[in-house]
């Protein structure tokens, strides 16, 4: 079992400077990220459909090349990766502030995607590959800096936003650029060193784990409805309160509310179990979506936001939680870039899906479409990854602190 989860004494100096950027990473990213959708289409002057191409761009390119960059980050090491990473990001928003035309947004939105694939490579390398008392407690650690950076962040872009809405996007950057900047000074040898895994072994390894695989198309589905957070959420939002600046109320609420529910995700695992507690939140996710088309009034939308955010948090957290048990040590990145690429997928054809269902004149159809189509889709893959790993589990079913 390992230490409890409320035991913190698990986690070393180094482990938590880690996590500390990555709350501060996250926190620059959602500064910007929640009013990409609006800066293309106000301030670029961009069609609803070039803003989802730009959307499912930045998908692809942050969910997608992780097959390809992971092992070599597996290979090669896992902090320069994080470091450039951050390079990259920091230009793709700064790109992203000042593009010129639409394909030069596209443009800007593959770097950007690019760099979030390279950076959570090396990050999600170092978390996995941490011993197993420590590496379940991790990642909630870990899931809960990141919702502390999904309130300060849409706070501070709101604000901005009022002045220039191309300010958020060009501060994010040069936070980027900065985080940059502290990663290459950083020394500790538990965030440096790594193992040296041979690419093609990495790829036979992860290849060859079928239940895996099934968990990684189950979950397809629902990376569409997660991408609504950044797509349609936010439009609707500004919608529904007449300004751009509750375009970030959605991730603040996110942001505040996962926070809190992530102290509740380990007892309910011992509760539950992880795939019991996925499998109930697929289908409050989907239903808080499909609600969405039904009831009318911002307040109501944030409540749905607040309810769709509890399910969210709990599936990014056990789902990550199994892919950690899957890797068990091997080939850590590239498992993780596998599970990332079946969440580029869902969420390109979320981000596409997205602005259309916001601002189509049967809106609430597509909203209710949306959330019961993708949530009981995942429900009847998971069914399947479920019957799988009943004859063979991947490890034992209560998480480890």
């Amino acid at each position: 079992m390992g230490k409890e989860p409320s035991d913190l004494s698990a986690l070393t100096p180094a482990l938590w400077r880690l996590i500390g950027l990555q709350g501060l990473m996250n926190a620059s990213h959602f500064m910007a990220m929640p009013l990409l959708a609006l800066h293309c289409a106000t301030t670029l002057g961009m069609s609803p459909t070039d803003v989802g191409a730009v959307l499912a761009l930045y998908f692809l390119a942050a969910r997608v090349t992780p097959v390809v960059v992971a092992p070599l980050a597996d290979r090669f090491g896992l902090w320069p990766a994080v470091v450039g990473g951050l390079v990259l990001r920091g230009l793709g928003f700064l790109g992203l502030a000042f593009a010129p035309s639409a394909t030069g947004a596209m443009v800007f939105s593959v770097a950007l995607g690019l760099g979030t694939s390279v950076y959570e490579a090396g990050a999600y390398g170092i978390i996995g590959a941490q011993p197993a008392e420590r590496r379940d407690r991790l990642i909630v650690v870990n899931a809960q800096a990141l919702n502390l950076g999904c309130v300060a962040g849409p706070l501070a872009g709101a604000g901005l936003a009022v002045l220039d809405l191309s300010l958020p996007l060009v501060l994010s950057g040069l936070l980027f650029i900065a985080l940059a900047g502290a990663a290459a000074l950083e020394r500790a040898q538990e965030l440096r060193s790594y193992a040296r895994q041979d690419v093609a072994g990495s790829y036979r390894t992860v290849f060859g784990d079928r239940a895996f695989l099934v968990l990684c198309l189950a979950l397809m589905p629902w990376w569409a409805l997660f991408a609504q957070l950044f797509a349609a959420f936010p439009l609707e939002a500004t919608l529904r309160g007449g300004s751009a600046g509750w375009a970030g109320s959605v991730l603040v609420v996110n942001g505040a509310l996962g926070f809190l529910i992530l102290f509740a995700v380990p007892p309910l695992m011992r509760f539950t179990g992880v795939l019991g507690l996925l499998v109930l939140s697929l289908a409050v996710g989907g239903a808080a979506m499909a609600l969405v088309g039904v009831i009318p009034g911002l307040i109501a939308l944030l409540v749905l936001v607040g309810l769709f955010t509890c399910a969210e948090i709990a599936v990014l957290a056990g789902s990550e939680i199994l892919v950690g048990r899957h890797a068990d040590g091997r080939a850590v990145a590239t498992y993780f870039a596998l599970f990332n690429m079946s969440w580029g997928f869902g969420g390109a054809l979320g981000g596409a899906m997205g602005p259309l269902v916001a601002s189509g004149a049967n809106s609430g159809t597509g909203w209710m479409l949306l959330g019961v189509g993708c949530g009981a889709a995942s429900l009847l893959g998971l069914a399947i990854y479920g019957h799988l790993t009943r004859r063979a589990p991947p490890a034992a079913e209560a998480p480890a602190g």
